[in-house]
């Protein structure tokens, strides 16, 4: 779940000993618009409200989609099963209904650190890939911290650990937080809003199909797809090392962030290659790992392509092809019908 970066209002609450029904009806009464936190051992929740209504009720398992509702039996279910430490955070009237009504989304893997990239630079190129969702900042060796929002590449506000409500779109608490960044740096988070349904469950698993190889056939089969796998892996990340080794010689961009990006620009055309699924997982050190069988040859497919309009955008298509020239795995991308030169 994301939470808003304010200092709350109330912290440390136990929800064993609290009737929360009652205890939301005082918060309604005495700060009036909000939202309560509760975190358990495999679980979250949280619920927002008015001084009038609950806006809207959320749960998560660890691992699982947020189940939503402006009915709160779930969440006093929940409350029923487990122990929850809590937290209230004030939202002011202006941003509760922003806070309530936030689309699904979902997080990148890693973190992205000031002194490869600066926070202007990044949003910068956030703004010219029309970018909406939120970039969580935080200062390193501080407790200072916020969360940017962006709706179509635009900056509409941000939730600042020294400020108040939930929402600020003034400029001077932007400006407060990159003279932090410049002088202590720090990290950035992305996550970006989808059109899941947030409400939904999730969905239950297919039944495998019905096995056809016979039972002494099998262990050949997978043994061959295992070693197909290994094999196209390897190449895979034999290609991202020339990659990065020639963008390396660039010092004004970071190639495996502009990597993720096109990721996300191309994540119509290669589904497996979302930065925010597990089909295909790009590590910091520039290796790349695939799920299966089926995620690897199109997977691959993806990154070769991705990789070259990097390249081409940063005009080192000739080192590149000069590193290319070297690769020792570049037929076993081509039996997979991809040609790795261009």
């Amino acid at each position: 779940m994301l939470l808003p970066r304010e200092k709350p209002f109330l912290s440390g609450l136990n929800s064993y000993y609290l009737d929360v029904e009652k205890f939301i009806q005082h918060l309604q009464g005495e700060i009036g618009t909000g939202c309560l936190y509760g975190k358990g051992s495999d679980q979250e929740l949280m619920v927002y409200f008015d001084e009038s209504d609950i806006v809207r009720g959320l749960t998560q398992n660890k691992g699982e989609h947020a189940l939503a509702s402006e009915q709160l039996d779930h969440v006093f279910a929940a409350l029923c099963q487990r122990n929850f430490q809590v937290s209230v955070y004030y939202l002011d009237p202006d941003s509760i209904f922003f806070w309530g009504q936030l689309p699904a989304f979902r997080r990148a893997n890693g973190r992205l650190s000031s002194a490869k990239v600066s926070l202007p630079d990044l949003v910068f190129r956030l703004n010219k890939k029309n970018f909406s969702g939120f970039i969580e900042v935080d200062v390193q060796g501080r407790s200072d911290s916020a969360v940017l929002f962006f709706h179509q590449g635009q900056r509409r506000g941000g939730s600042y650990y020294w400020g108040t409500g939930g929402l600020s779109p003034a400029d001077d608490d932007y400006n407060t937080l990159l003279a932090m960044l410049q002088k202590s740096g720090g990290f950035y988070s992305l996550g970006y809003f989808t059109d899941d349904p947030i409400a939904a469950p999730p969905l239950p698993a297919e039944a495998p199909p019905p096995a056809t190889e016979t039972q002494e056939d099998a262990p050949a089969v997978t043994t061959k797809a295992a070693r197909m796998l290994t094999e196209l892996n390897q190449s895979v990340n034999e290609f991202l090392s020339v990659f990065l080794n020639t963008a390396e010689t660039r010092s004004d961009f970071e190639p495996l962030m502009e990597l993720k990006l096109k990721f996300i620009d191309f994540v119509s055309i290669y589904p497996v290659l979302d930065p925010y699924g597990s089909a295909c997982v790009l590590e910091q050190d520039g290796r790349v790992t695939f799920a299966d069988d089926e995620a690897a040859k199109a997977g691959a497919e993806g990154i070769v392509d991705c990789a070259w309009m990097v390249i081409e955008e940063q005009k080192l298509h000739k080192k590149f092809r000069a590193g290319l020239n070297k690769m020792a795995g570049k037929e076993v991308l081509r039996a997979q019908g991809i040609e790795v030169e261009r």
